[in-house]
């Protein structure tokens, strides 16, 4: 078969082209660094590393989920830790307060900080992290306690039949104070025993004052007292933060307020005012009580910082597995991407000695057949 000059000179076209498209090949992968820039370059290795670039995508997604998650119960159980130090200092208190050498006036000057370690729980409880309240269940853009509530109670000595109710009448002006009502036989008198301030006087009911309508009933004695104050209320829910671990598995990362602050044993807002009431009052019984409420609460406090706990330690082991996944995939991913730049360098520096070759025969084959045409 005769091979014309017009068919060597194609060819040899065609392998200058393949040889430049070989050159840009490679510059293009030294460019971007990667051996794999579309599809068909390689469409097997495109596939695996489509499945590669998956898998990191979700266990970046999860890394990103477990560092809140171990970031929420962190920040959880340090709260944990100043409550628990509260109650602690308040137990402390306590047993001091029992001792009989204590006068009145000692047990309302002991009350006194007893009812700042109680407002200082609902900061604790109303704890926010980048503006969300971890303690609030799903309820994260509300604080999980407010003051909503009413709790009224009858002197202990009173000698007459009087009664007392009270209602929430303005949640704005609530403040977290216990009130003490006096009977003069005449006029009845608010007392605020947390400041020492009188609030309001009155012949008849009901009264109004800081947020409150209590109203007397029955037939008081001159002399008889009552008892009001207001409390908080929980707003969030107990729904859990859940954190992917793995498919179809899940961590929880945070704690309801109602599981620890307010439950589910007692209302630690309740048992410190239950003990500032006593101490105000120089109920010695009542102090008594809250010694052993106050163990309750800081058992039900220590029984949540170690659960806390106990999924940190988790988090963090599952965190060390998903960085190891991600180190491993991402390393094979690279191995069937990412360019060899010694190997690539070394196949540039090859085909341009090919280019050059090609283009002088190419040369001496157009002056060939110049030659021919002119003879």
């Amino acid at each position: 078969m005769r091979v014309t000059d017009r068919q060597q000179t194609q060819a040899l076209l065609t392998a200058v082209q393949n040889v430049r498209q070989g050159i840009f090949d490679r510059q293009e992968q030294i460019s971007s660094g990667k051996r794999v820039n579309r599809p068909s370059d390689d469409p097997a290795a495109t596939e695996r590393i489509s499945q590669f670039k998956n898998t990191l995508q979700t266990t970046d997604r999860r890394l990103f989920s477990v560092n809140e998650g171990i970031g929420r119960l962190s920040i959880s159980e340090s709260t944990f830790v100043t409550a628990g130090n509260a109650i602690q200092r308040g137990r402390e208190l306590a047993i001091q307060a029992r001792n009989d050498t204590n006068s009145d006036v000692e047990r309302a000057n002991i009350g006194k900080e007893v009812n700042q370690l109680f407002q200082s729980l609902s900061g604790l409880a109303n704890t926010q992290v980048n503006g969300r309240s971890i303690f609030a269940g799903h309820e994260t853009q509300v604080d999980p306690y407010i003051l909503g509530s009413v709790t009224t109670s009858l002197g202990a000595n009173n000698a007459g039949s009087g009664t007392v109710s009270g209602v929430v009448s303005t949640a704005a002006a609530l403040e977290p104070h216990l009130y003490e009502i006096q009977y003069n036989g005449t006029n009845f008198d608010v007392l605020n025993l947390t400041t020492g301030e009188t609030e309001v006087s009155g012949a008849g009911s009901p009264l109004a004052f800081d947020g409150l309508t209590v109203t007397l009933g029955g037939a008081p004695s001159a002399g008889d007292v009552f008892y009001a104050r207001s409390g908080y209320t929980y707003q969030g829910d107990s729904n859990d933060v859940a954190v992917e671990i793995g498919d179809g598995k899940t961590v929880s990362s945070n704690v309801a307020g109602d599981r620890v602050f307010s439950g589910p044993t007692v209302d630690l807002f309740t048992v410190f005012q239950d003990f500032h009431q006593a101490l105000a009052t120089n109920d010695v019984d009542g102090i008594e009580t809250a010694i052993a409420t106050l163990d309750t609460a800081l058992s039900q406090v220590n029984n949540a910082r170690a659960d806390v706990g106990a999924r940190v330690n988790r988090l963090d082991t599952v965190k060390e597995s998903l960085s190891l996944v991600h180190l491993t995939i991402d390393s094979l991913r690279s191995d069937y991407e990412d360019a060899d730049f010694a190997k690539v360098a070394t196949e540039l520096s090859s085909f341009q000695v090919n280019l050059q070759a090609s283009l002088s025969v190419l040369t001496r084959q157009f002056e060939t057949s110049l030659l021919n045409f002119l003879r």
